[in-house]
């Protein structure tokens, strides 16, 4: 009967050990995951700002762009650094990327309306201020 008990005593201590190890690779998996989950949340709540800031864009309503944008891209746009006035007519995201910080750059390829300028692709950063993204510099690529 004592040996019947020292083997489920070892058992249990082996099966605990067991549980253990399991545990402390399982934890940074999962912390892993959550990471990569919460990246791609961010990632597409700056698409969806990316993409109402280019509808209004393409509606050409020159009121509701500065809704999106940060102090920062205002003062281009207020300089003639970049000319949001061209009229777009649809556009195509290229890539992303993320640059940390909940900043995300995206290349927009922009095809505006005819007899405006030729079709250009456009860099777009987007930065997270409080709970919401807001385009934070554009330029051209090249």
């Amino acid at each position: 009967m004592v040996l019947a008990i020292a083997v489920s005593l070892l058992a249990i201590g082996i099966l605990g050990w067991q549980y253990r190890q399991l545990e402390k690779q399982r934890i940074p998996n999962l912390q892993a995951e959550i990471d990569k989950q919460k990246a791609e949340i961010e990632q597409k709540s700056a698409e969806i700002v990316l993409a109402k800031f280019m509808s209004v864009r393409i509606m050409g309503d020159a009121a509701q762009i500065g809704r999106y944008l940060t102090e920062n891209a205002a003062k281009q746009i207020e300089s003639e650094e970049f000319n949001l006035e061209n009229r777009v007519q649809n556009y195509e995201v290229l890539n992303s990327r993320d640059l940390g910080e909940n900043k995300f750059r995206f290349a927009v390829k922009v095809y505006y309306k005819e007899g405006q300028v030729g079709d250009l692709v456009e860099l777009i950063t987007l930065v997270k201020i409080l709970d919401g993204y807001y385009i934070d510099f554009l330029e051209f690529a090249g």
